[in-house]
């Protein structure tokens, strides 16, 4: 997955991407990898950001040497207003789908990204027309539970002239309309990184996930806009304890391995997650503070706290990767500083 850019037009309070950051990754490098990951047997790619298609080229780049390839294509991921005119959004859909893309365009559409419902029903309208398909838009929305914060699905609906219905089959919320079917996909909302001064609590449901080895936000390569790979596109997958290599000083193999030796990454890949909290609980029962469902929020608790063995604590706030805060035992350690195991 590669998130060619950080920046995007809109500002959302619950991103934890640094918009800020100019970074762009390169062309050449991010064509290199894909490549390197080719001969590795990786057959799969999508697109994150940032918005990913203020950044037209480098996506346009990856889709037409990915589909030479034969790989088949994930989501696109954007917020379906970064458009200047419907010319512009006409025209860059119309790139994308000429070189070769076949995936979906996921729709982020939740109350933290300003809801101009007109440009997104102008969004799905166009992108329907232009690649004649009544499921290339998948929809995104973030809140506490699934059954929460689908007021603005009921919105775009409404502009579309759709309906919102649940489907027992799939579990999952469809937004329908003559000529469109569209499949919610439910976010948790946690409060980290920007989304720490929501003041939504620790989200602790009271029951410990159903281990899965990070099979639903990991099992990726997700490239950032600095060339650093990540095992996910979690909330914790931008603090720095979670980078497993670079593309521009190793190779994609070496990368895989890395991630294998790596004393964290490794270990939730081989014996899931489970076995990092019950080590932090036999050090000190008290050092979680209770139970969640939501394993990208444990990781990043366990993680910016300096919990898990062999690793540093620090990091969790958007643009500032070496600030300091406490760990279990009230040390205030920084980003980069071996942890007491």
């Amino acid at each position: 997955m590669f998130s060619g850019t950080y920046q995007c037009n809109l500002s959302c309070p619950h991103c934890c991407v640094p918009i800020e950051w100019p970074d762009r990754l390169p062309i050449a490098a991010a064509l290199r990898f894909v490549d390197q990951a080719h001969a590795l047997g990786i057959r799969k790619v999508g697109f994150t950001g940032g918005e990913p298609f203020l950044y037209l080229e480098f996506l346009l780049a990856i889709i037409k040497r990915t589909a030479q390839l034969g790989w088949r294509f994930d989501k696109i991921q954007t917020n379906g207003v970064w458009y200047e005119s419907p010319a512009h959004l006409n025209a860059a859909l119309e790139a994308v789908r000429s070189a070769g893309f076949s995936g979906k365009l996921g729709l982020s559409v939740d109350k933290f990204h300003g809801l101009d419902m007109d440009a997104l029903a102008l969004f799905c309208r166009t992108a329907r027309r232009i690649f004649n398909r009544d499921e290339i838009v998948s929809l995104n929305y973030a809140s506490k539970r699934p059954d929460q914060g689908l007021e603005p699905m009921h919105r775009l609906a409404h502009a579309l002239g759709a309906v919102v219905q649940w489907s027992d089959w799939l579990k999952r919320y469809l937004v329908v309309s003559d000529d469109m079917t569209m499949t919610c996909q439910w976010n948790h909302l946690a409060p980290v990184e920007r989304a720490e001064s929501l003041g939504t609590g620790w989200e602790w449901d009271g029951a410990w996930f159903q281990e899965d080895y990070c099979e639903g936000p990991g099992q990726a390569l997700v490239v950032t806009p600095k060339g650093e790979v990540k095992p996910c596109c979690g909330f914790a997958s931008d603090l720095d304890q979670l980078t497993i290599g670079n593309l521009h000083t190793d190779s994609a193999e070496q990368i895989v391995q890395q991630a294998r030796e790596h004393p964290y990454v490794g270990r939730v890949f081989r014996e899931g997650l489970t076995a990092i909290k019950e080590d932090i609980l036999a050090r000190d029962p008290s050092a979680i503070p209770g139970a969640t469902s939501n394993q990208c929020f444990l990781c990043w608790y366990v993680l910016t706290r300096g919990l898990a063995q062999g690793m540093p604590g620090g990091g969790g706030q958007v643009g500032r990767w070496t600030d300091w805060l406490p760990n279990v035992n009230g040390e205030r350690i920084p980003l980069g500083f071996k942890a007491r195991t």
